[in-house]
């Protein structure tokens, strides 16, 4: 997951969106979370980027300067068609809606959508739309206590290094580890696409107590032929598989993604996904390659 400093596109790019800026797989993209939302999920605490996340991208800059432009957020139920309403006013395709939780409260839906156009102009589309979303505090934002920060940095640091990520962070005791298939080189509306949002995965823990246990979670982009064996692999270590589903239209080869989680020691967690992720390809997939 290579990243360098974003230019002064994509900066003005996450300004308008009040987002921040990165470079993930040379794509400039965008991101932050909801942190109005206080999410509880299998009854612990789940307020990582992972559960209230907003991201964007932009991608393959042509001559007209119109780009694959990506974007999804966390939402929720109430908000839906008022969001949806102000992308389709706007020309943006919405291109999926939906769960990647269970057990979770308040119910927490993920709406993606795209648009083959100027990253700044989609940035003031998307920005448009998230004003009708509500900014009060959801849920109870209560912090409950948690293990000691060094023992959370140990365990990220572990917990990075048997999943293998390109980049890792702990804060405020949630440890993020993210990687990209890169072996995975779609396109999307006719365009090649290598950003974060069509080709992750990503794994965290967090709400880690004195029994050495956390929320952990996971998701990974995955191919039609390899769900169900993924599937099975998780379901033997007792991980809860909680939805798989497209992300975005358009895209060859078909993109599907599925989430998952449990209330595990972090260790065990990662060591568990690793063994699953065996049976997902490591060979190049191309549109003409499948």
């Amino acid at each position: 997951m290579s990243s360098m400093n974003p230019d002064s596109l994509c900066q003005e790019f996450a300004e308008i969106l009040g987002a921040t800026p990165s470079v993930i797989n040379g794509v400039c993209t965008a991101t932050t979370s909801r942190t109005n939302i206080h999410p509880v999920v299998l009854g612990r605490r789940a307020e990582s980027f992972m559960f209230v996340p907003q991201a964007y991208s932009f991608e393959n800059l042509d001559q007209n300067g119109k780009a694959l432009c990506l974007g999804e957020t966390v939402i929720l139920q109430e908000e839906v068609n008022p969001f949806m309403t102000i992308l389709r006013e706007e020309g943006i395709i919405v291109t999926a809606l939906h769960n990647h939780w269970l057990f979770e409260n308040p119910r927490l839906m993920y709406m993606h959508f795209e648009s083959i156009d100027n990253p700044l102009s989609f940035a003031r589309k998307v920005r448009r739309a998230i004003e009708v979303l509500i900014t009060r505090n959801v849920g109870n934002s209560r912090r409950v206590q948690k293990a000691s920060n060094r023992r959370g940095e140990e365990l990220c640091e572990e917990f990075n290094r048997i999943l293998d990520g390109s980049m890792h962070t702990f804060e405020d005791g949630v440890c993020i580890v993210m990687k990209s298939r890169t072996n995975i080189m779609p396109r999307v509306l006719g365009r090649r696409g290598r950003s974060f949002l069509l080709i992750p995965q990503m794994f965290a823990f967090e709400s880690l107590t004195a029994d050495g246990r956390a929320l952990c979670s996971g998701e990974t982009v995955i191919l039609q032929e390899e769900i169900n064996p993924f599937i099975s692999e998780l379901r033997e270590h007792d991980i809860i598989v909680t939805a798989f589903h497209n992300h975005w239209l358009f895209d060859d080869p078909r993109l599907m993604y599925i989430h998952f989680e449990k209330i595990e020691n972090p260790i065990r967690f990662a060591n568990d996904v690793d063994d699953a992720m065996k049976v997902l390809t490591a060979k190049k997939i191309t549109p003409n390659n499948k």
